[in-house]
């Protein structure tokens, strides 16, 4: 079962209305009132973290439901250049990026790196700055396209026996993750500036 497609943007339209959706999904499938919970805050999280970018966003919110498997989809283009992303550091009152700390905020970094043009200055930027990200890449990264997921990173930090304190401060963001901690997966797909973000939770 896939749902229709909510058009959200980061000033709060279609936001009520996504969770509105997944409230539904998670009636639809039978979901205990502990388990909708669960997938309504996988919802919040999502989407406030294309809230972060920039406030001309728009993107398509849609859940679909297979077995006893519940997606949560998010896609939108992220038109990021060189200095879109200096803007997004420069947040910070410190000029540094204070927002990539945590679980999520490394994804919305990740995505904004990816999504550099692909010339030798931003690919130095963006392959510096990915640091232990890049152990969930799939596929070849800066070449148009991008494939990142929570598993692989995960069962790489596992095997990082060679950077243990970076390693471990990983599991530590991991371990205080809302959505690191009720997902049973988180996937990136990159083409060009087109970004898809899914969570995947099972009941």
């Amino acid at each position: 079962m896939k749902t229709e497609l909510i058009s959200i943007s980061p000033n709060g339209t279609g936001m009520d209305k996504a969770l509105e959706l997944t409230e539904k999904t998670g009636a639809f499938c039978g979901l205990d009132h502990k388990a909708a919970l669960r997938l309504r805050l996988l919802s919040e999280e999502v989407i406030e973290l294309m809230r972060t970018f920039t406030d001309e966003l728009v993107g398509d919110f849609w859940l679909e439901a297979k077995d006893n498997v519940v997606e949560i989809h998010l896609k939108t283009d992220i038109p990021m250049d060189v200095k879109t992303k200096k803007e997004i550091i420069a947040v910070s009152s410190s000029g540094k990026n204070s927002a990539a700390k945590g679980f999520m905020g490394k994804i919305r970094e990740m995505i904004a790196n990816a999504t550099l043009p692909d010339d030798p200055e931003t690919k130095a930027m963006a392959d510096q700055a990915l640091g232990l990200m890049a152990l969930g890449c799939q596929l070849g990264s800066y070449s148009g396209s991008y494939s990142w997921s929570m598993s692989s990173y995960v069962a790489s930090i596992e095997k990082a026996t060679d950077i243990p304190n970076e390693a471990q401060e990983a599991k530590d963001e991991l371990e205080k993750s809302i959505v690191a901690n009720l997902a049973d997966d988180v996937t990136v797909h990159i083409i060009n500036s087109s970004v898809e973000i899914a969570i995947y939770k099972a009941f």
